[in-house]
Order: C-alpha cells, then sequence, then structure tokens
C-alpha cells in the first residue's frame, strides 16, 4: 500500500523562488531609476524595500496558492497565475501603506494605487509576471518529484480517480539501440522531433514531465507505458513474458519509488503488461489473450476491487495490447478498433473508429485527446463528439510497434 503526499513542498519551493527573483529584480530596477542621486544608494534600497515587501509579501501567498492547486505545471499557467497574484498582491500592499500612513483610502487612493503598476510598481509587475512564468514552473516540475512523495502516484485512499485530470507524465528518452535501428540520418532527427513534440504536448495542456534515462541496449524502452500501471493510488510493477524486457524495469522502478511509491508486484504463474489495461473512471478492462494471462487478472482483481473499481476481461486478438486498440474519452465514451478485439461486446457499448490507430488516444484534459496523426478521420469522429484534438506525428514509434498511449506512463491528479 502507498502513501499520498500532496506537492505542497513543490508549491512552496516555486511561490519562494518566484517571490525571491520578483524582490531583487525590482530592487535592482527601482534603485538604478533613481537618477537625482539626492539620496544614497542606501537610503535608496531602503524606501524601494519599503515599497516593496508588502506587495511582494502577498504575491508570495498567492503564488503559493495557485502551486497547492496545481497551476504552476506550464508556463502559461505560471503566467496567468503570476498576473493574478501581481495585480492582488500589488494592490493590497499599497493598500496597507496608505492605511498605514494615515491616508484616507478614497476613490483617488484608488486610482493612485492602479496607476502605480505604470509608474513606479512597473518593475515589479513585470518581474513578477515573468518570474512567475520562466522560473515557478520548472522549479515546481523539479521539486515535486523529490520525497516527500508527488501527485497521486500513492495513497491511501479508496476511491476512483478522474481518467481526464492532467497530472504527471513519466517519460523515456529513445534509446541509442532505437536510434541505431532507424533506416537514416533523417528517420533519426524525425524520431527524436516527435519524441519532444509528445513531451510539449503534455507540457503545453498543465501536465509535468519527469524523463527516465534510456536504456541504451533496449529498443522498446521507450514506451515506458509497458513498464507499470498508475491507477488511482496503486503503482502495478509490470511482470513481462520476455526476459529482455525486464532488464527494463530498474531504472523505472527507482524513478518511481523516488517520487515515493510502494510498488506492487504479481507473483507466478502471472504475466503481465500494463499496455494491456484501459481504465475508466470506475472500470479496468484487461486485454488477455496476448502478453496478459489469467492469473494477472485475477491478481489484480484483488488488489484494485476494494477500492471501488471492476475488473473485466477483454479477450483481444493475439499479439495487441488492448490500449493500443481501445481507449476511453472523458465523458465515459469506448473508442475501439473492433477487428483487433475477439468479443468486443465485453466493452458494452463503445464507438468504432475508421482506422487501427485511431483508438490509441490520450486525454490532455477534460476537453482535449491526443491522437495519432495517422488517424485523420478518427480525429475528425472525436471532434464531431465536442472535443479539441490534438494531431501528433508518431510515425517512428509506431514503425517500431508502439502507439501513443505506450509512450508515457501518467498519473493523474
Amino acid at each position: 500500500m502507498a502513501r499520498i503526499a500532496q506537492p505542497t513542498h513543490a508549491a512552496l519551493g516555486a511561490a519562494l523562488a518566484a517571490a525571491a527573483v520578483t524582490l531583487a529584480g525590482t530592487l535592482l530596477i527601482t534603485n538604478q531609476r533613481d537618477l537625482t542621486f539626492v539620496l544614497s544608494p542606501f537610503e535608496t534600497f531602503g524606501r524601494a524595500l519599503g515599497v516593496a515587501a508588502m506587495p511582494v509579501l502577498f504575491y508570495l501567498v498567492l503564488m503559493f496558492v495557485a502551486g497547492a492547486l496545481g497551476w504552476l505545471r506550464s508556463w502559461w499557467q505560471g503566467a496567468l497565475a503570476g498576473l493574478v497574484s501581481v495585480v492582488v498582491g500589488g494592490a493590497l500592499g499599497h493598500v496597507i501603506l496608505i492605511i498605514t500612513n494615515g491616508a484616507q483610502l478614497d476613490g483617488a487612493a484608488w486610482g493612485a494605487v492602479f496607476a502605480e503598476f505604470f509608474g513606479l510598481s512597473f518593475p515589479y509587475a513585470m518581474t513578477g509576471i515573468l518570474t512567475a512564468a520562466l522560473l515557478a514552473p520548472p522549479v515546481y516540475r523539479s521539486l515535486a518529484w523529490l520525497q516527500p512523495g508527488t501527485q497521486r502516484l500513492v495513497g491511501n485512499v479508496a476511491a476512483p480517480v478522474s481518467t481526464s485530470a492532467a497530472g504527471s507524465a513519466f517519460v523515456r528518452i529513445p534509446s541509442q539501440a532505437m536510434l541505431d535501428a532507424a533506416a537514416n540520418d533523417d528517420a533519426r532527427e524525425a524520431l527524436n522531433a516527435q519524441w519532444e513534440a509528445m513531451v510539449a504536448a503534455f507540457e503545453s495542456h498543465g501536465w509535468g514531465t519527469e524523463a527516465i534515462a534510456e536504456a541504451a541496449h533496449e529498443q522498446q524502452s521507450v514506451f515506458v507505458g509497458d513498464a507499470a500501471l498508475v491507477i488511482g493510488e496503486q503503482v502495478v510493477l509490470a511482470r513481462p513474458k520476455q526476459d529482455a524486457r525486464r532488464a527494463e524495469l530498474a531504472d523505472v522502478r527507482e524513478v518511481l519509488v523516488g517520487a515515493g511509491a510502494v510498488l506492487e508486484e504479481l507473483e507466478a504463474p502471472a504475466f503481465f503488461d500494463p499496455a494491456d489495461v484501459l481504465v475508466s473512471d470506475t472500470t479496468v478492462y484487461v486485454g488477455v489473450g496476448g502478453a496478459t494471462n489469467a492469473s494477472a487478472v485475477r491478481q489484480l482483481r484483488r488488489l484494485v476491487t476494494p477500492r471501488g473499481y471492476r475488473v473485466v476481461s477483454v479477450p483481444v486478438v493475439s499479439g495487441m495490447h488492448l490500449s493500443e486498440v481501445a481507449s476511453v474519452l472523458p465523458d465515459g465514451a469506448v473508442l475501439v478498433w473492433p477487428a483487433a478485439i475477439a468479443l468486443p461486446e465485453t466493452l458494452g457499448g463503445f464507438i468504432p473508429v475508421p482506422e487501427a490507430r485511431g483508438a490509441a488516444t490520450v486525454a490532455f484534459d477534460e476537453y482535449t485527446i491526443g491522437v495519432s496523426a495517422a488517424a485523420p478521420e478518427t480525429a475528425e469522429l472525436i471532434r464531431g463528439l465536442g472535443y479539441d484534438v490534438v494531431e501528433l506525428e508518431i510515425s517512428e514509434f509506431e514503425a517500431a510497434g508502439g502507439s501513443l498511449p505506450r509512450l508515457s506512463l501518467r498519473s493523474r491528479d
């Protein structure tokens, strides 16, 4: 069993870093702007500190709240949080200064408060917003993976969690073996570019990302979704049939444990590939007949049923992974490539997709679905269902036998 650790330490670290740089930048720019030479540098610094300290203190508190709510994972979220923190913090700080100086808080005073953002407080405003956008998110993401743990990788809560919220995505750098297997230099460049575009797509939709070091001699190791199953608060390590793939698990295990996870493992005679699992809000579908056997299904059922999930076995065509031929949209609808499933009716009502690659989707958030660029008709189908669609070019990874869901290991908030 695992334990939940909210990323408040990451929120505090990001807020402190942003506030410190904002204060330093404000004081530096304010001092440089004093061209009168009437006051000594020390007096100028003291006056600037007296004006800036209270707004920056409120800025710190508001940035911490934004981080605690998970709003500092990407630059644009940081920029919005910084804008709000700058305006609210600056206004409150100046109001307190007006009151403590015995002045009347009337309409003229309020006008002066907001006029300050375009005057003496302009360095504070610009520094606060830029720092929130460029510094706070990387600090937040870095600290989020330190002990005492992060996200919902670990916990002790029995209720199922959303399958559409943003969270944290573990990705694995393409191995040297995969690069060597590419047809030519252009293919190698395309592979790296496609991987980076996928990571950028997660980050632009509010996900924090953590790159696991490459497994140099394992071509398939980039498909990190094969290594472990994160379902709610539980993390179940893969139990591959092939000895070669077992070598990939050591680094993944180390990173997950370093993130605070207590792993659960299935026992023989189970064979288990997490790419055979499809999770909805209350149901765990497990593809059987390929890399996952009935013993694994029984053991998974014992693990997740007490936490509010039901487990449904789905017979798949030999050699296919369930997550490559079916996926669950945020509204609960199931997309399916029926030709790859022996008994599609085990999935209940579903929406058949027109392309084999189309069913392997990833929900970036409640409104946005990632789809392979090899499935344009499916992308249009999903748009018709009311979702925004991000079409990702992953042809090099598909040629290597993978799919979009298998390129990441996702832990949702």
